[in-house]
């Protein structure tokens, strides 16, 4: 699905969540409040930072924050089935800048159901509200605004033999942003509808060949009195890994149509990347990306394409040490085709590196810089970003 393709996470990367929540390990201690096959470990974040740029446009105005982050993640294992839940506070506190004093919230749930008969069904529902910026190196849009974003999927997996396997996967999103044009211009949010089944064939011990389809439908806000319903067509084909354990990785490439307010048909070449590899007990590598169409988030009954990737290298020079270096490219390609003229591209470009030292059991203590630099055709969408933190992180 198209939006679920914006937050990629493989296996090493889903241990560094943006709030600095985890720690990254290899062989790290089970944790939280053990109740037979029921687990919960609360958390709590106490952060600085230092932003060069709050405002993320060309009139930089730096400030100090500070942030608290609580929250609780959950887990069971039962026999055939599995539930993982998350849910997060956090506030944060400008020094100088009050205005821009702001709460966020989120929960995620996923469930999975099991069988020895071959098949395999999962779900999953999230909710984030926020004012924040979401980073490209987490793949999100780099975007900051006040929004709301709830999600629900699920996929059905079938194993029909030892070489063939489908998987039928459907899901729903809305993005809604606040609209206040006093502070900025609008930006347009939208509801999907998508649907997909992907084909998985062994090629070989170690691989599969992959043959995936899939149906998107959108109603985009701020319509204007014009059409505002889109939807594309996406076929890919590729390759991925079997039971390997230090290697995992899904590689497709194919095209998408996109079919935009009743204009004319846009198409393109379209990716979808994920893979890490676990080289030694000390070095990890990831790496996420993907193309897709979507409809404009700044310009109304409009359509653009985007391309992201994304990679990570994490080392543990020691037990209680954790570092990582993550590097993204976000480009976005404006697709003018409903009445509109002077089509732009925005690149996007960040680089950050964070480490983790546990003090004790407990506590771990953490640090990271993020470098973020955007290019246009539009210059007022031109700026140069950095932001330093140090923070503690609290978790039983």
């Amino acid at each position: 699905m198209i939006i679920q393709k914006r937050s990629l996470r493989v296996m090493v990367l889903a241990c560094m969540l943006m709030s600095g929540v985890n720690v990254c390990s290899w062989a790290q201690e089970p944790r939280g409040f053990q109740f037979n096959k029921l687990s919960i470990s609360p958390f709590v974040n106490l952060e600085y930072m230092y932003d060069s740029n709050v405002n993320y446009d060309k009139n930089e105005m730096d400030d100090s924050i500070l942030r608290v982050n609580p929250g609780v993640d959950l887990s069971y294992r039962g026999n055939e089935w599995g539930l993982n839940a998350n849910a997060w506070y956090a506030y944060d506190w400008y020094l100088d800048l009050n205005d821009l004093n702001a709460d966020r919230y989120g929960e995620r749930i996923d469930v999975y159901r099991e069988s020895a008969k071959g098949w395999r069904l999962s779900l999953r529902q999230n909710y984030m509200k926020t004012s924040q910026d979401d980073s490209i190196v987490d793949g999100g849009r780099g975007l900051w605004r006040d929004r709301e974003e709830f999600g629900f999927g699920g996929a059905l997996a079938y194993e029909f033999s030892e070489k063939t396997t489908a998987t039928l996967n459907a899901s729903y999103s809305d993005l809604t942003y606040a609209e206040d044009q006093v502070q900025y211009g609008a930006l347009y949010g939208w509801q999907e509808w998508s649907t997909g089944l992907e084909i998985a064939r062994k090629l070989s011990e170690k691989s599969n060949v992959l043959l995936s389809g899939s149906y998107q439908e959108y109603t985009s806000d701020g319509a204007f009195g014009m059409d505002n319903n889109s939807s594309g067509y996406t076929l890919h084909v590729g390759v991925g890994s079997r039971a390997t354990e230090r290697i995992r990785y899904r590689l497709l490439t194919g095209a998408t149509w996109f079919d935009y307010a009743g204009a004319d048909q846009v198409a393109g070449w379209t990716y979808s990347v994920d893979a890490s590899w676990v080289i030694s007990k000390k070095l990890a590598a990831t790496i996420a990306g993907s193309s897709y169409f979507q409809p404009s988030e700044q310009e109304a009954n409009q359509a653009m394409q985007v391309y992201s990737l994304s990679a990570g290298l994490s080392y543990k020079p020691m037990r209680r040490l954790s570092t990582r270096l993550d590097l993204a490219f976000r480009r976005e390609e404006s697709q003018f085709n409903v009445g509109a003229g002077g089509a732009y591209t925005d690149d996007r470009y960040s680089v950050r590196a964070r480490a983790d030292y546990e003090l004790q059991r407990y506590v771990t203590l953490y640090s990271g810089v993020e470098l973020e630099k955007t290019m246009s055709d539009e210059s007022l969408n031109e700026y140069d970003r950095y932001r330093l933190s140090l923070g503690m992180n609290f978790r039983y």
